[in-house]
């Protein structure tokens, strides 16, 4: 049988117009590739567009005389434009390099050395420009020109120089560490590939540390008058640059692949996965042949035994920089105002910190007025329940209004008397008023922001969280996935953090594949600039009836507190207690409208994580009349911000069936209220001796 491939006849010698060249034919896997490898696109778009910016600017300086002048055509600017393209230079090679790595990965080991070598000589290049601008840099501080023309000189080669320090060394690490080893390496591998390797990164890294200290110093010597340095530090933090480029180049020569350097044997938070209903089947291990090994040599044994006390020691500290980043990540943005004045104005400290407060307060206020008029408005409505309750009614509106009004009149007050922050107000008022257009659609209630890659997949962040905490998830009924299901959780904590991180633990999507539920958060965190961006793409919705609601309507299923902010002001650590508040039922009152069963999720050790300032009086009248506890100042670890690092078991408890009652009565919701407690009851005396919590006692208040 045959069968037509082609309507084109075969190509012969004499067919020029089928013949290309070796440079289309480049052009063609380039385009390809640009198509398919979104990395390698970003890469040479950001690459090109700085190299075209940088084109540009050239051209439109060198155009005429009259232009000279300008502040982008001045010696200092030009400097940085220089340092832009040749950044974009490094972007475009280097995305190459990659793409032709991974396309060849089986040729000659001849040719894998030549391109390994080209990116090394181009990082070299880079380490090269980066020292005679940080000298530049340093000789223009000490020998100005007289005619004062060069003042912004030494800082911007300065930048310029720490830029290409940083980018050089990064580019070393990340690019090189793929060309050099083939497979096995990571970005972050913490005392891993070998004892050599090991010990050129300590030096690297700690030499690549010190050099930048210095030239941040040197830096803010620049601006800061009562602070001085020695002459030729920008000489010796070249020079310490220097050799960490040179020892992570060695250190790359002496990388072993995980399979080649001895094996971890640190326990997986993994293998504490339990099933209630598996408890009394035994797993039976099928034998292997093995290998016989050699002995270790007690010398051996103990440089194991220390490398694997640093990986765990790299791990932790990595842990607590990410976790306690996250539970604080509604202050990140408060922390960044202060930078930014810092960097864009010539204000004494002084200055800065009344501008940072200024701006920390102006966004307390809006938060804070966004949340009272929900919280007032549900409060009117009853959770929603009245339909006659305008929402938009100007006493919802108005607080809103003249609090959105506040950045435009800081901006037209400063641009009126001419203060030097004019730009910085004015760039920070133009990013307010940009960024309300997140708060279309309702994302707080529609989860229109949802990210369904992140949710679903895999993150750094993430995966950092869960080797942070570890616990046993106890399973005592499978959740089918195509069905809709309401988990409580329980308790409440003064963070409920493990409701945050436990649908994407491995243990969880093992014991319920293809099941997430949406979480249900306080009002006011989606208030919050940078927390709501990170609830929202996650999936995250406000705890409101509409909400909640709205989540069920769309087939789709929801884990909420029901405890809330009230739950929250009874928990103290070291009490031996769970604490769980029971005098809210409007999760019950929806799951009997919707006929969703309820699921109840059990955490024993919840409240031990963190505690919070105790002022029981004046917090539970903000919760009451504002609907966010005042004072909250929250602290674990060594008395920070930080939680604190404990072994959570957590049960998921049976599906608890509920009449489908469209409008019900109280009658109705007390007695599903009732037969959930009960329930929660007995899970607790069920299953506290099998998780080590023997003594301690629920508390229904």
């Amino acid at each position: 049988m045959l069968r037509i491939t082609s309507a084109v006849p075969p190509p012969t010698p004499d067919s020029p117009a089928l013949s290309l060249s070796p440079t289309s034919s480049v052009f063609t896997k380039l385009a390809r590739r640009y198509r398919r490898n979104h990395m390698f696109a970003i890469y040479q778009s950001v690459g090109w567009t700085l190299y075209g910016l940088f084109v540009t600017l050239q051209l439109i300086c060198f155009s005429s005389d009259g232009v000279r002048d300008l502040p982008f055509c001045r010696p200092g600017s030009r400097s940085v434009q220089a340092v832009a393209a040749f950044i974009a230079e490094v972007l475009i090679i280097s995305s190459v390099l990659t793409l032709e790595k991974r396309r060849d990965r089986n040729r000659q080991r001849r040719k894998d050395r030549f391109v390994v070598q080209l990116n090394n000589f181009n990082n070299m290049l880079l380490l090269v420009g980066a020292t005679l601008l940080a000298l530049a840099s340093e000789y223009t501080r000490v020998f100005p020109h007289p005619s004062g023309r060069s003042v912004g000189y030494p800082m911007a080669t300065g930048l310029g120089s720490l830029a290409l320090f940083v980018t050089a060394l990064f580019n070393t690490y990340g690019l090189g560490g793929v060309l050099s080893t083939k497979d096995g390496w990571n970005f972050y591998q913490p005392f891993m590939g070998g004892a050599r390797f090991v010990l050129f990164q300590i030096v690297s890294w700690t030499c690549f540390g010190a050099g930048a200290a210095l030239q941040v110093l040197y830096l803010l010597s620049l601006v800061v008058v009562e602070l001085e340095l020695f002459v030729g530090a920008m000489a010796v933090a070249g020079s310490l640059f220097v050799v960490a480029e040179i020892g992570m180049m060695m250190s790359l020569l002496v990388f072993r692949k995980a399979g080649q350097s001895p094996k971890r044997s640190s326990k997986s938070n993994d293998s504490s996965i339990a099933s209630a209903e598996d408890t009394t089947t035994k797993v039976k291990t099928k034998k292997t042949d093995e290998l016989p090994t050699t002995a270790m040599s007690p010398l051996h044994a103990r440089f194991q035994s220390f490398h694997e006390r640093m990986r765990d020691f790299a791990d932790e500290c990595l842990g607590v920089l990410v976790v306690g980043g996250l539970a604080n990540i509604q202050f990140i943005p408060n922390a960044l105002l202060f930078v930014f004045f810092a960097a864009t104005t010539n204000l004494s400290p002084a200055g800065v910190a009344f501008y940072g407060i200024m701006a920390t307060g102006m966004e307390f206020v809006v938060v804070v007025s966004r949340s009272i008029a929900t919280h007032l408005y549900l409060k009117d409505s009853h959770n929603g329940l009245l339909k006659e309750v305008n929402r938009y009614h100007v006493k919802y509106v108005l607080p809103q209004i003249v609090t959105a009004c506040l950045p435009a009149v800081a901006t037209y007050r400063h641009y009126i008397y001419d203060m030097d922050a004019f730009v910085p107000v004015l760039l920070l008022t133009l990013f307010i008023y940009i960024y309300e257009l997140t708060y279309r659609g309702n994302p707080q209630q529609t989860g229109c922001r949802e990210r369904a890659s992140w949710v679903t997949g895999r993150s750094f962040l993430v995966d950092t969280v869960k080797r942070y905490f570890s616990g046993t998830i106890i399973r005592m009924a499978p959740l089918d996935p195509e069905k809709q299901y309401v988990l409580s959780f329980h308790p409440h904590g003064i963070m409920p953090i493990s409701v945050m991180w436990l649908q994407f633990t491995a243990q969880w999507r093992k014991l319920f594949p293809n099941f997430y539920a949406h979480i249900l958060t306080a009002s006011i965190l989606h208030q919050i600039p940078l927390a709501r961006d990170v609830l929202h793409f996650y999936g995250s919705r406000e705890v409101t009836r509409t909400a909640f609601a709205h989540t069920l309507q769309q087939k789709e299923s929801v884990l909420l507190v029901p405890g809330g902010q009230a739950e929250m002001l009874q928990q103290q650590s070291a009490k031996n207690e769970v604490r769980v508040y029971t005098h809210h039922k409007g999760f019950i009152r929806l799951a009997i409208e919707h006929g969703v069963p309820l699921v109840p999720v059990l955490s024993f050790k919840e409240g031990e994580m963190m505690d919070n300032v105790q002022a029981p009086m004046l917090q539970r009248w903000f919760v009451k009349k504002l609907a966010f506890p005042f004072p909250y100042f929250p602290y674990g670890r060594g008395m920070l911000p930080i939680p604190r690092k404990v072994d959570i078991p957590i049960v998921v408890g049976e599906p608890l069936e509920v009449p489908h009652i469209e409008k019900p009565t109280q009658d109705d919701i007390d007695k599903v209220h009732a037969k959930y407690f009960a329930v929660l009851q007995e899970m607790f005396d069920k299953y506290k001796d099998e998780v080590g919590c023997g003594d301690y006692k629920l508390v229904l208040i």
